[in-house]
């Protein structure tokens, strides 16, 4: 969620407007995003693991052709992100209701 939900407000272009984080760009977001699933895998499993890869592909191909945040396909891309919200609250759901522990040994759904 740390990485998806901000995602919305970054839309289309992912640049840093601060100057803070020079490098930020679409590629780089989406570099961390795929690097965040890959760390979560055994927890969302493999076919929500593969759906959520599919999703962020889509996402950053229409966000690629998007001129700026009025363009439909940035809003075609938020979207997406939605359904990315929506597997991370199905996979939290689950594990609460499984009563799976986190890594600090308590069961929040992380």
């Amino acid at each position: 969620m740390d990485q998806v939900v901000p995602m919305m407000g970054d839309a289309p272009n992912f640049k840093d407007d601060t100057g803070y984080f020079p490098r930020k760009n679409i590629d780089s977001e989406f570099y961390a995003l795929i690097e965040g699933f890959g760390k979560v895998r055994d927890k969302v499993g493999e076919d929500r693991y593969a759906k959520a890869l599919d999703i962020a592909a889509r996402m950053k191909a229409i966000f690629s052709e998007a001129e700026d945040e009025n363009d439909p396909k940035t809003m075609q891309g938020i979207y997406l992100i939605h359904e990315l919200i929506d597997i991370i609250d199905e996979v939290r759901a689950r594990r609460v209701a499984e009563k799976l522990k986190d890594d600090e040994g308590r069961v929040t759904g992380d």
